[in-house]
């Protein structure tokens, strides 16, 4: 048996050695090898700045408002506290940082009529932010669920359930618009490649001195 298992490792070191095996194949955590890192980053460069997210959602944040106190106006949701954290994954290796709440919890919830209202009034709202249900194209989204998603990593989320709102925003892994001409900040750079400069990506502007083998 020893010696299948000797076997065994040498066989999947070779692999390994070789390629053939990716870095996360056993270890889910383990960041993704370079070409998949490099395709994230790219998706993050082309999305618009940090700030620009920030300034989109905080006049989301006041217009859902808005909407549901005009229909529910018992309802009362905690102030929204929205910092700049590190991304979540598919991200959590790259570069960038994720401008959002934490999901706040607000009562009474509006009566499903005023939910229906309520997702009536958003639906432009959302419309013109480039927002779109998330759910499966042509899905219906579940009773009191209206939720979003954009193509820039934009996420609302506004579910009521069992009498409470639920309610959250995520701007999605995005780059400062400092970092786009300088290096983020040491803390900022992924653990496992600590030499990195923005873009992450090989070419004029910086990144890694020369390609992975």
């Amino acid at each position: 048996m020893n010696k299948l298992v000797s076997a065994a490792l040498i066989l999947l070191a070779a692999l390994a050695l070789s390629g053939c095996i990716k870095p996360n194949t056993f270890n889910p955590y383990a960041a993704p090898e370079k070409s998949e890192l490099d395709r994230l980053q790219r998706q993050i460069n082309d999305r618009p700045d940090l700030e620009t997210a920030e300034r989109q959602l905080t006049e989301l944040d006041a217009r859902i408002r808005a909407v549901i106190a005009t229909y529910s106006p018992k309802t009362v949701i905690p102030p929204s506290k929205p910092s700049a954290a590190a991304c979540n994954d598919p991200f959590g290796f790259n570069i960038g940082q994720d401008y959002r709440t934490e999901n706040l919890f607000g009562e009474p919830a509006p009566t499903s009529g005023d939910v229906s209202e309520i997702g009536l009034d958003l639906k432009p709202v959302f419309a013109v932010a480039g927002l779109r249900p998330n759910t499966p194209p042509g899905q219906p989204q579940p009773a009191g669920n209206l939720s979003v998603i954009g193509d820039d990593g934009t996420q609302i989320d506004l579910t009521i359930n069992a009498g409470v709102v639920t309610y959250m925003f995520s701007s999605g892994c995005r780059l400062p618009a400092a970092w786009r001409t300088g290096p983020p900040p040491p803390d900022a750079r992924p653990y496992n490649d600590p030499d990195v400069h923005y873009p992450y990506l090989y070419g004029d502007r910086g990144g890694r001195t020369a390609k992975p083998v």
